[in-house]
C-alpha cells in the first residue's frame, strides 16, 4: 500500500483467509468485478483450473471486502449480495 505509485510501501500480507488461503484457494485471480448500484462494493473473481479435465474447469466468485485499510477475500462456500 502507498498514498503514491512512487511509494514508500507498506506490504499488508495475503488478504485470503480461510483454507488454502496460501495458493489463493487454489485459483488464479482474474477480475475484481465492482457491483453494480452497490458502491464501494466487489467481487474477487478467479478461474480454478483443472489441468486433467479442462471441461471441469471451475469459477470462484466471492465477496472482497474491506477492514480498514485492508483487503478481505474469505473462502465462503455460499453467499449472496446481501453479505456485501
Amino acid at each position: 500500500m502507498a498514498a503514491s505509485m512512487f511509494g514508500s510501501w507498506t506490504i499488508l500480507g495475503n488478504p485470503c483467509r480461510g483454507a488454502g488461503c496460501d495458493v489463493t484457494f487454489g485459483a488464479q485471480g482474474t477480475f475484481v468485478l465492482p457491483v453494480v448500484g452497490q458502491p464501494g462494493q466487489y467481487i474477487f473473481m478467479a478461474d480454478i483450473w483443472n489441468k486433467h479435465n479442462l471441461s471441469d474447469s471451475r469459477y470462484a466468485w466471492l465477496p472482497l471486502r474491506f477492514n480498514g485499510d485492508r483487503i478481505v477475500i474469505e473462502w465462503l462456500n455460499e453467499w449472496d449480495l446481501e453479505m456485501l
